[in-house]
């Protein structure tokens, strides 16, 4: 293929970020002089454009720069002149895949504060990533100087955020570009929240009727509409009683510094601004509304017992069934439905026909108590003969596996910088790559782990499978939702919705290939030959659900 005419011709990147914009050894007047004086006045080709973006590096999707990119497989000009390297982008992947690409179309990238830099030659490629890779770490160290900043500025009593409705965001500059900044009682509008806590904790409203109190005395919220109204299309009552619980719910009135990001807790840090209710005001609001909400009636909602676990045979697929709650005629239905078609149509199965059946499955996948000690035995012996035999070895073997991963890593990170893969290509083989990686650790902790803890967290999987017939009926629905999860990672039905198959979860498979050896002499247990596969088997992958079920398990 013919390569592309290019016209020759200077295109002028600038760009500043949020932070920037008051900054003048970063402004737009700043970077074109140096431009200028650095790049353009040395050079015999005219200038085709300025492209100018005001946003953040680390955005692909900057207005000008896309179309920067665009003009370039245009051949629209020959040249593009920077600033710095950190102009262009801050993203390391993002800024070294367009250079790759302009490289390609043959177009020079030329920096003001480097002009005998040459991205295009293998030396200039490299000092060009280093740039890239100095200004992505520039903008990771500044975002956590950044929040280092706001949680010192919460743990001081201040507020490094937008105030909500009925306060006002101060700042008076104390020097150069420095600020400071605080929060303060809005005079306009703290009326409106006085009066509407002091309606709450009468506890004769309920939340709409509050907003039609407030209404009636001529209030309305920070944004100018009013808290009740009528709708012009339906001509139904509406009121803003949602905003009222946001403001009900929130610490900041009571004079509480509160960051779910930095783990402050209501209680532990006072505010430096003054209080709109008093903290006995807030917490008797909140009670009251924790009162009006439990004596709310409501709907039951349908629990999906096998919600993620269900799957249909389709000749020779198999395919995940999701849930599904159509309503009409005043009352909803509950399915197990199927997103591909079958036969010509998608699958709807009452979610009843497939849950009737699951105390007799649980029963077929039940142990025998009689069982266990034979079943305790071969464990045992099992356990003891694979970390005697090879443990080391394998051990040895895990490791080397998972360097040789950890180069894996960087050689897909190459190709993707080097723009030899597609992102498509890079995130399924990256995927595949930490599916690999996790495999690898698990199996190097189950080796490493104490035969002693392997036993423990067997037998509490057998004592499990052997009380399955008295413990579900005792359970509600969620609990008995966490039981099949604990249990198994596929249940199969067949079109008509009568379970045929099922995938049980470690250790549960390897336990009841056991007790099935035990019951029925003659028939081949699961293979343990491989030691990484056994040591698979033995994890117990749910252990932590149990303590959500009333269980008598030590």
């Amino acid at each position: 293929m013919a390569q592309q005419h290019i016209t020759p011709g200077w295109a002028i990147y600038l760009r500043v970020s949020d932070e920037d914009k008051q900054t003048p050894e970063r402004s737009f007047a700043m970077q074109r002089r140096r431009i200028q004086d650095d790049l353009i006045c040395h050079s015999d080709i005219p200038t085709y454009r300025e492209y100018i973006d005001l946003l953040s590096g680390s955005n692909p999707n900057r207005r000008d720069y896309q179309e920067l990119l665009a003009d370039a497989e245009a051949g629209k000009f020959s040249r593009i002149a920077l600033y710095r390297a950190d102009r262009f982008g801050r993203n390391t992947v993002e800024g070294l895949q367009a250079t790759q690409k302009l490289n390609s179309l043959g177009i020079q990238i030329r920096v003001a504060s480097m002009p005998s830099l040459r991205p295009e030659e293998p030396d200039g490629f490299f000092m060009f990533l280093i740039q890239m890779g100095m200004a992505q770490r520039e903008i990771e160290v500044l975002a956590q100087r950044t929040g280092d900043g706001m949680e010192a500025k919460l743990r001081a009593g201040g507020w490094a955020h937008k105030a909500p409705d009925g306060y006002l965001n101060k700042e008076r500059l104390v020097s150069s570009n420095k600020y400071d900044r605080w929060v303060e009682i809005d005079p306009s509008y703290q009326p409106v929240l006085k009066d509407a806590w002091a309606l709450l904790i009468t506890e004769r409203f309920t939340l709409k009727e509050i907003c039609e109190e407030l209404s009636r005395k001529g209030h309305t919220r920070a944004s100018g509409r009013p808290w009740a109204w009528n709708d012009p299309e339906s001509g139904k009552r509406c009121t803003a009683d949602n905003i009222l619980h946001k403001v009900f719910h929130n610490p900041f009135y009571a004079g509480w510094v509160t960051s779910e990001r930095f783990g402050i807790k209501i209680g532990e840090i006072r505010g430096n601004w003054e209080p709109i209710v008093t903290n006995e005001q807030f917490q008797r609001g909140l009670h009251i509304l924790h009162k009006h909400d439990g004596e709310k009636s409501r709907e039951k909602r349908h629990v999906y017992l096998l919600r993620d676990l269900l799957w249909v045979q389709n000749n020779e697929k198999v395919l995940k069934l999701y849930v599904s709650t159509p309503s009409g005629r005043y009352q909803s239905y509950s399915y197990y439905i199927s997103h591909a078609k079958i036969n010509g149509k998608s699958l709807h199965i009452q979610t009843n026909v497939v849950d009737d059946q699951i105390p007799a499955w649980l029963h077929g996948i039940a142990v025998d108590p009689q069982l266990i000690p034979a079943i305790r035995n071969i464990y045992k012996s099992d356990i003891q003969k694979t970390t005697a035999e090879d443990q080391g070895r394998q051990i040895i073997e895990l490791r080397k596996r998972l360097s040789m991963l950890k180069d894996e890593e960087a050689r897909l990170g190459r190709l993707y910088i080097t723009d030899k893969i597609s992102d498509v290509a890079y995130k399924q083989l990256h995927s595949e790559w930490q599916e690999k990686l996790r495999n690898a650790e698990l199996q190097l902790v189950e080796l490493e782990r104490e035969p002693s803890i392997h036993i423990n967290d067997l037998e509490m999987a057998l004592m499990l499978l052997t009380k399955l017939d008295e413990l579900y009926p005792r359970l509600d629905d969620r609990q008995k939702s966490t039981l099949l999860r604990i249990l198994a990672a596929k249940i199969i039905i067949d079109i008509n919705g009568q379970i045929v198959d099922h995938v049980l979860n470690a250790p549960f498979l390897y336990l009841w290939s056991i007790a099935d050896k035990v019951s029925h002499p003659g028939i081949k247990e699961l293979d343990n030959q491989n030691p990484d596969s056994f040591m698979s088997n033995l994890r117990f992958d749910h252990k932590e659900k149990i303590m959500e079920l009333p269980l008598d398990i030590p």
